[in-house]
Parts: structure tokens; C-alpha cells; sequence
């Protein structure tokens, strides 16, 4: 009976040990080579998106921070027209080479960036652009203009860049230098505004910055074909 019992519990162990030589055998073979291609071919395709989405956004903020920054320097502007009693332009200098565009406040009023003039830098990637390059124009008057005949014809286009009077509000210059003139009013009696805009060069993106007849300043995005308010 010792000897059966003994037979028995030498079987058991040894279907023991193999059934467990066998799950060794099994978890060592681990992924397959084509498995693991699988894996890296995917990860290669979300990075991918990944990526493009990122420069997508990356793009997208520059574009952003640009219009923002050069608001802001509108703002500046139009604080020191009414702190100097003298009127301020903005003026704006394209790139050249490694150079990126510029814009900045004429204080001297000689058309020349000098040192204490506030500033601004473009984003690389993202350029001022002619009024007349702009898409869908009259859209974006129509949203930020006030309704009545005659006010789209209050955008000033001649100027060299947007102006602002002693008293805050847009004017168009009409003698250079420091002792010229910025009247608020047009020939007809109407009233100042500008448009500036600027493009992402890198996926084509627009954006506008508006001044009103009041001196409200303004973002605004374009995106299928219409303008759209950021602020």
C-alpha cells in the first residue's frame, strides 16, 4: 500500500512538474515579432497626428499672440496721443532676411524706429498684410463698423498705419512730422477707422485688428469664410 501510495504521489508530482515546465515554455516565447511591428507602427501613426496637431496649435497660438501684442501696442498709442497732446502713429516694418516684421509707436514722428519707441516683434511665421490681400473684407466691415451710408468709407487705407489724436480716438494725418495734423473728421465729415491685418504664412490662417470711430480696438479670427469677434 506505501508503495502504491508512493507511485501514486511520484505521478501527481510529475504531471505537476510538467504542467508547470509548460507555462514556463509558454510566457517565454513572449510577442512575436510581427506583433511587435504592429505595436511600433502604431505608436509611429499617433505620434504623427500627434505632432501635426501640436504645429497645428503651435501655429495657431503665434497667430494669436500676435494680434494681441499689437493691440496692445495700439493701446499705447492711443495713451500717449492723449498724455503727449500730440498725435501717434503705428507704424509697421517687414521682415528682411533672418529679420522678423516689427512694429512700433512713432514717437518722433519721422517714419524711423528710434530707441524708447514702443515696440513690438512678430511672431516668426506670422506677417502684417496689405488691406486689399485680406479675405471676405466686407464681411468684416459690416460686423464692427456702426450701420448708416457712408461708413465703410470711414476705414482708412492711405494712411501709413493706424493714428490715434490727442483725444484718443483714430484721425487721419494729413501733414508729416511733429507738427502736423490729425483731423478726427474726412473732407465729407465722416469719422476714422482702421483695419490691420495679419496672416500665419505657415498654414495661411487670418487675422484682423480693428479700430472704431469711437477707438474701440478689436481681434477677430478668420475661419470658413467669416470674421469672428475674439474680444
Amino acid at each position: 500500500m506505501a508503495q502504491v501510495s508512493a507511485g501514486k504521489e511520484s505521478g501527481l508530482y510529475g504531471s505537476r512538474v510538467e504542467s508547470s515546465g509548460g507555462s514556463a515554455s509558454a510566457s517565454a516565447q513572449g510577442f512575436t515579432l510581427v506583433e511587435l511591428v504592429t505595436v511600433v507602427g502604431i505608436l509611429m501613426i499617433i505620434a504623427a497626428f500627434t505632432v501635426e496637431a501640436v504645429q497645428r496649435a503651435s501655429r495657431t497660438m503665434r497667430l494669436q499672440e500676435a494680434a494681441i501684442s499689437y493691440s496692445d501696442l495700439l493701446q499705447q498709442a492711443r495713451i500717449r496721443a492723449v498724455r503727449d497732446d500730440r498725435f501717434r502713429t503705428v507704424l509697421t516694418t517687414p521682415a528682411n532676411g533672418p529679420t522678423p516684421a516689427s512694429a512700433f509707436v512713432d514717437l518722433a514722428a519721422n517714419g524711423v524706429y528710434a530707441a524708447g519707441d514702443p515696440m513690438m516683434i512678430f511672431p516668426i511665421g506670422v506677417s502684417p498684410m496689405p488691406f486689399t490681400s485680406a479675405p471676405n473684407l466686407a464681411g468684416l466691415e459690416a460686423q464692427f463698423l456702426p450701420p448708416g451710408p457712408g461708413s465703410l468709407q470711414t476705414v482708412n487705407t492711405a494712411a501709413q498705419g493706424p493714428t490715434f489724436g490727442t483725444r484718443g480716438l483714430p484721425c487721419t494725418p494729413t501733414v508729416a512730422g511733429p507738427n502736423g495734423t490729425c483731423p478726427y473728421l474726412s473732407a465729407g465729415g465722416l469719422p476714422t477707422a482702421y483695419i490691420a491685418f495679419l496672416q500665419n504664412t505657415q498654414n495661411g490662417n487670418w487675422m484682423a485688428v480693428t479700430v472704431t470711430p469711437a477707438g474701440r480696438i478689436r481681434q477677430w479670427a478668420y475661419s470658413s469664410g467669416a470674421w469672428s469677434a475674439l474680444n
